[in-house]
């Protein structure tokens, strides 16, 4: 299994970092926590060689080795990661060790890293890893007949996301120093990117188009099938606010491309980017980045008669706990890049299809050579391409593999193995055995951080949460383990079986998420579960959603058991608590009986509890009618938002009593 990175392409965090920001640098790791890793590497080697404190020198050395890694450098990296387990050596630096060798391709040396791991933890994800480096041993010594040259119009900035644009053109995206403007990003101290289009048969280089390039991020564009349609990503704020990646809009009618607009789907607080067109050019995927989360994951938008669809998150099949980048497509078949699938290293590219019911089939990894052991994403096959006998695909890719720093574009072609002809002879029949792949349950514990500490306000953040217990359930088995340092969990499961895996941490709800794995198995498999804990606060009123009444009853409504069937899963996991059940009324109505109706309510809520099989002694039914309102107004100039927000049922944790 190869875990989630902690980077992703630098590629697609060009994009993320648009806001330059004027600061006084003051050392190495001030510039390293600000992510100037370029300028940190400069300033950090100085503090390294003046260092004499082993301790300091190991942690100044790790730092150089994650700005090298981030900037991937995965040379340097590689130095610098030894050099911190030679004067700090740990399971953590022996493990970045191993990282890094591998998007090295040094397979057997990464392969030896986690095999101590493995004896030293007894964590299956090792085992995992250490099935990787044997299949990429394997494979490098079956690698398939093929050509992959870098294009001609490559750079020494980074070049990738190639697209085809009409008969004989490729537009892609570069922060080279013919892109537009004088920004400088912080990140990587290079220039902004723009879109650039290569010319095939002369191998020219130019400005796509002066007004879909700004002085912003602009890359990662795709085309309608007429070619009179664009989409792309640009970095931009919008009302003076911060930065975000957004998928902006434009058409040629005449022959010129006019004023781009963005596509607003919901979200301030998220970064879309990376689109590509599918089925007829009526459904957009891209990816997502929502504030908060670590994570990138594709979406989808339909196309409507009057713009776009809300965007809709992709199946768990195709989207991991890592990052899914740089969708494209050719014909039913989508290939995109992950970190979070089984891979050679860095980003791999993988591949899937919509099957006939809609589904999309489970992905699999493209592999040697296409995938190597840097990062290696946004692959487009030839327009014109048609499979023979001689050969498999063709088309461009980018990465950043054998160059150093940056990313460039490849051209390739996968030639099909020729078989000998043979005599004929006496038939024999082999029977050759089914291959055996290895199928993982991975998961990830984290903490919900919610807006100002409030548990009915908006999540802004998962934060991992370490040794928590997890207790994975199945028809057959029961396996219990603990999360590491960052959250992460993995164990070796059996095809065929319902899962249930519960999460607990003393001074948090426990909870629990299902999981299967009622699928054919075609390669090695990882299904991944995110389990989001809340910290226990007590003495704080939580609302519950949709528990509404009809008038001046309080009997419980269908629409209303969804929450409190929620609520008293919440009861069931966690034994230890106590609850108040509150009802709230507004202020219409007569004091007395807004109280009465309100503390019916709340008994009505308490014994649909009971029924459920929560203990009677734990819940305590209040009603509040008008006294505790939400919103305070004065009653006869409240809004009906206003009145609706005190109309509200509600439960409050108590400290024990």
């Amino acid at each position: 299994m190869a875990k989630p990175l902690k980077y992703i392409a630098l590629a697609y965090f060009v994009l993320l970092t648009a806001c330059t920001v004027t600061l006084n640098i003051k050392n190495g790791t001030m510039a390293y926590q600000y992510k100037q890793y370029s300028v940190a590497i400069d300033m950090l080697e100085e503090e390294f060689r003046e260092e004499r404190n082993p301790e300091v020198k190991a942690q100044k050395a790790r730092m150089l080795a994650k700005s090298h890694d981030i900037l991937q450098n995965f040379g340097e990296a590689l130095r610098w990661y030894d050099i911190t387990d030679q004067l700090l050596p740990s399971d953590a630096s022996k493990e970045d060790l191993a990282d890094i060798l591998k998007k090295n391709e040094r397979y057997e040396d990464a392969k030896v890293l986690y095999e101590e791991l493995y004896r030293a933890q007894r964590d299956n994800k090792y085992l995992g890893e250490v099935a990787i480096c044997n299949r990429a041993i394997e494979n490098f010594e079956n690698m398939p007949n093929h050509r992959i040259e870098p294009i001609n119009g490559n750079s020494t900035a980074r070049d990738y996301a190639p697209v085809f644009f009409e008969d004989d053109f490729i537009v892609f995206s570069s922060d080279r120093d013919q892109a537009t403007g004088n920004k400088i990003d912080d990140w990587t101290g290079q220039g902004f990117s723009d879109l650039f289009i290569y010319n095939k048969s002369n191998r020219k280089v130019s400005n796509f188009d002066a007004l879909l390039n700004t002085e912003d991020h602009e890359g990662a564009a795709c085309f309608s099938q007429d070619f009179n349609e664009i989409f792309f990503t640009r970095n931009v704020a919008f009302n003076q606010g911060k930065p975000f990646n957004r998928i902006f809009y434009s058409q040629r009618p005449n022959g010129f491309w006019m004023e781009p607009e963005p596509l607003m789907f919901y979200g301030d607080n998220v970064n879309f980017g990376q689109p590509t067109l599918i089925e007829n050019d009526s459904v957009l995927i891209f990816t997502v980045n929502i504030i908060g989360q670590s994570n990138h994951d594709l979406y989808y938008s339909v196309r409507l008669s009057n713009g776009w669809s809300e965007a809709e998150i992709m199946p768990s099949s195709i989207n991991t706990l890592g990052n899914e980048l740089f969708p494209t497509a050719y014909n039913d078949t989508l290939f995109f890049a992950s970190d979070g699938l089984p891979g050679y290293g860095g980003l791999d590219i993988f591949k899937t299809y919509l099957r006939s019911d809609g589904s999309w089939a489970r992905p699999v990894n493209v592999g040697l050579p296409l995938n190597s052991g840097a990062d290696d994403f946004g692959l487009i096959v030839r327009n014109d391409f048609t499979p023979n006998d001689q050969l498999e695909l063709e088309g461009y890719f980018s990465s950043s593999r054998n160059t150093g720093f940056s990313d460039d574009i490849f051209e390739f072609a996968l030639f099909k193995e020729q078989k000998a002809e043979q005599e004929e002879t006496e038939e024999v029949i082999v029977e050759e055995e089914d291959p055996i792949y290895e199928l993982y349950l991975a998961g990830r514990v984290v903490e919900l951080v919610y807006e100002n500490d409030n548990p009915n306000g908006a999540v802004i953040d998962r934060i991992p949460l370490s040794e928590a217990d997890v207790r994975i359930e199945s028809q057959d088995t029961t396996i219990t383990l603990r999360t590491n340092e960052g959250g992460f969990f993995v164990e070796s499961v059996n095809v065929g079986l319902d899962f249930e895996l519960t999460a607990r941490k003393e001074e948090y709800l426990t909870r629990t998420e299902k999981a299967n794995t009622r699928f054919e198995l075609e390669k090695d498999t990882t299904v991944n579960v995110e389990i989001a804990l809340s910290r226990i606060i007590y003495d704080t009123e939580i609302v519950l959603n949709n528990i509404y009444y009809d008038f001046n009853k309080w009997n419980i409504r269908e629409d209303a058991k969804p929450s409190l069937d929620s609520l008293s899963e919440i009861l069931r996991l966690n034994p230890q608590i106590t609850i108040e059940l509150a009802s709230h009324t507004d202020c219409r109505g007569e004091d007395d009986f807004n109280e009465e109706l309100s503390q019916k309510r709340a008994q009505s809520a308490v014994t649909y509890l009971e029924e459920k099989g929560i203990d009677t002694g734990r819940l305590i039914a209040k009603g509040y009618g008008e006294k505790r309102p939400a919103v305070d107004c004065i009653c006869e100039e409240c809004t009906e938002a206003e009145h609706q927000a005190n109309r509200r049922t509600a439960f409050t944790i108590l400290r024990d009593r």
